[in-house]
């Protein structure tokens, strides 16, 4: 076997050992992988921070930089959420708490009577019997064991929320070395990773501004509806609105839809209708008409591929999918740009400007002189 049969053989042998290295490495990481990729988009978002302390003296220790701004991020992120997830919690377990004493004291045959008349077919009959208060109760059940299931996701998500502060860390301390390392790697034109890199950028803003400006709109006008509806404790359930428009499913539903409900068993029909059209008509509206137009505003997507890669997304990779999902959609549109501009030479395509029809010049009528009569003199007297 000559030398440079030997080398190919190396070659190809270190090839196949590196490749069943990387899967077996992506296998390890990959359980890992939306916890890390959140830190990254918190990393990108609250660099300024970083880069503001090292401008002071703390400088000199740039490990107590990035302790310093992964604990400020968290505080940012995770005080908010704890105290509007106490008070939200505190009103729905006083709600479970009063839900028997509540159903015995609902006169049932006056509620149906308050009812409109095209709500009453739907009622049965016999509301004295068993089978309602079973599904009331049921209800109440099901309510009481999705808290449960949430409570029991406790570790999962301190396990994740300690994975994304390691790797906010260590991505504030040694990404740019670590961005660098990883870019000599790739055997690829640096234009390219650096379009990538703003793509990934670019996204990261959009995404995450946009999604916080959607739910603080939409728990803005949740708490219009609910102060209408004149219902206690409006501003918690507001904020509970903020904090569930993040939900991939049913979103800000999983609150005023329960306390509509809750509206019309009490009695209080007008107000439990109106609140229900108010988050259906409203505040739903709003999540498919400003969320797409705020995401999209600072990427090079097309509005639809926005809406599309988000709701995909969600599908695919659940509630990270809002931000995995344009994220995968921006990188593949740049392959796509980078793809028509420098290896097909094409231009992207400009439509003509549609021609404006020329305006018609107003034809201002003359005044027409009146027809003067001429009076032929008469005989005279000579003449007679």
């Amino acid at each position: 076997m000559t030398g440079l049969d030997t080398k190919r053989w190396s070659n190809l042998i270190f090839a196949g050992l590196f490749a069943l290295a990387l899967i077996l490495f992506s296998r390890i990481l990959l359980p890992f992988l939306m916890p890390v990729l959140l830190g990254g988009f918190l990393v990108v978002l609250f660099r300024p921070l970083q880069d503001v302390l090292f401008r002071t003296r703390l400088r000199a220790y740039p490990a107590l930089c990035a302790g310093l701004s992964t604990l400020a991020v968290f505080l940012l992120i995770l005080v908010p959420l704890s105290v509007v997830g106490w008070l939200v919690g505190r009103e729905v377990l006083a709600l479970l708490e009063h839900s028997q004493a509540f159903l015995d004291g609902v006169d049932q045959q006056q509620l149906v009577a308050s009812l409109p008349r095209g709500l009453r077919r739907f009622v049965p009959a016999n509301l004295h019997g068993s089978r309602t208060e079973e599904a009331l109760l049921g209800a109440m059940t099901n309510g009481a064991s999705v808290i449960t299931d949430l409570l029991g996701a406790g570790t999962e998500l301190i396990i994740d929320l300690f994975l994304m502060a390691v790797a906010m860390y260590y991505f504030f301390l040694d990404g740019r070395r670590l961005w660098a390392e990883s870019t000599q790697l790739v055997p690829l034109d640096k234009r390219y990773i650096q379009a990538f890199a703003q793509e990934f950028t670019d996204v990261a803003h959009a995404i995450v501004y946009g999604n916080t400006i959607t739910a603080f709109v939409q728990g803005a006008m949740g708490l219009v509806g609910l102060m209408l509806a004149k219902v206690p404790h409006a501003g918690v359930w507001g904020a509970a609105m903020v904090l569930v428009s993040l939900v991939p499913v049913g979103g800000t539903a999983l609150v005023w839809g329960p306390i509509g409900v809750v509206l019309v068993m009490a009695g209080k029909v007008n107000e439990g209708v109106f609140l229900l059209a108010w988050g259906a008509f409203v505040v739903g509206s709003i999540d498919n008409v400003i969320r797409p137009k705020l995401c999209g505003s600072r990427m090079a997507l097309h509005p639809l591929l926005v809406f599309l890669s988000m709701f995909g997304g969600l599908a695919v990779f659940g509630m990270m999918g809002l931000l995995v999902g344009p994220l995968i959609a921006s990188l593949f549109m740049a392959m796509v740009r980078i793809y028509r501009r420098d290896f097909l030479g094409l231009q992207p395509v400009v439509l003509p400007a549609v021609a404006q029809p020329a305006p018609v010049p107003m034809v201002v009528p003359q005044p027409v002189a009146a027809p003067q009569t001429v009076i032929a003199p008469g005989p005279t007297v000579a003449e007679v």
